[in-house]
């Protein structure tokens, strides 16, 4: 429900997707109308947020302030963090922002901070979440759910490399053959979105594998027109892997079976939560079987809103 038609809410992002959904998010729980602003900061504040504090006479500034100040501004990730800090500092009291994901410096330099909880940091501006939070809500996805395709559908999220490790060869392709003996068992098609950390090579890879050994599948890279999120009306059966966070939590918060393909390198706080997740009999470990599972969802978005009301006494 919108609580007013004035734009009360500022998403500034760079464009990356899983951080800006993050942001997206919570100005959709919030209830205002939002403007979504496109800002690639410069390298330094992306590497050095605090610099923000000395941008006052930078560009991006000078624009905003000719737009009417909403309530909020809401940015996402470490390097988006120095332009919360920019804003901030700029406008004062005028204008509250909230910085999702740990930006990694001070709490005191924002007015709220949404944290993951398995990063296990806490204070009086911190809310912890279980996971990221998701852009849609399950509801707008089970509204639309069209139960009457011809076969099953299973729809796999293929990431890749990240700041904890790089998936080999052998990992792409033995998720691969386990994707592949999961669709004959149910005669399904196989619908795959591969990610921007995905590559060239493991992309290679999966196709090479589907091309010899599966009639119906279909095959998205992270270029070209992605079907996510609304394949998620059709699929019967999400396969995502573990590298992801906010995939992972996204998904979690529908009623369609959820397995997680675990690459053989995940371990500390990400797998923890994964696991954490399995033992709340939300998510299943992929091991080239898919079946129907009485699943809880996660209702991370639900209740974070209540805390931010809460916060800002809204």
């Amino acid at each position: 429900m919108i609580k007013s038609t004035k734009i009360n809410t500022w998403v500034i992002s760079d464009g990356t997707k899983g951080m800006e959904n993050q942001s997206l998010a919570v100005a959709k729980l919030l209830g205002y109308d939002y403007e979504l602003i496109n800002y690639n900061p410069p390298y330094l504040l992306r590497k050095i947020p605090l610099i923000g504090k000395f941008l006052l006479t930078s560009n991006i500034l000078k624009e905003l302030n000719q737009k009417p100040l909403p309530k909020f501004v809401i940015t996402t990730g470490k390097r988006m963090a120095g332009i919360s800090i920019a804003i901030r500092f700029f406008f004062k009291n005028k204008i509250k922002t909230i910085h999702i994901q740990n930006p990694k410096i001070s709490r005191n330099q924002f007015d709220l901070l949404l944290i993951p909880e398995h990063d296990a940091i806490t204070g009086k501006n911190i809310i912890q979440t279980k996971g990221a939070l998701s852009f849609f809500l399950n509801q707008e996805i089970q509204n639309k759910k069209n139960l009457t395709t011809e076969k099953p559908i299973i729809f796999l999220m293929v990431g890749g490399r990240n700041k904890r490790y790089n998936p080999k060869s052998i990992d792409y392709y033995d998720l691969g053959i386990k994707a592949v003996k999961a669709s004959n068992l149910l005669n399904a098609k196989l619908i795959i979105s591969t990610s921007r950390r995905t590559g060239i090579k493991a992309e290679k890879i999966l196709r090479s594998i589907f091309s010899k050994k599966l009639n119906d599948f279909k095959f998205y890279t992270f270029n070209s027109k992605n079907p996510y999120p609304n394949i998620l009306q059709k699929a019967q059966y999400l396969i995502v892997t573990s590298d992801s966070v906010s995939m992972v939590s996204e998904m979690a918060t529908i009623s369609t079976p959820l397995f997680v393909s675990f690459f053989p390198q995940e371990n500390g706080k990400i797998l923890n939560f994964l696991n954490n997740l399995k033992d709340l009999g939300i998510i299943k470990k992929f091991d080239g079987k898919l079946f129907n599972y009485n699943k809880n969802n996660l209702h991370t978005n639900e209740k974070t809103i209540l805390k931010i009301n809460d916060f800002f006494r809204l």
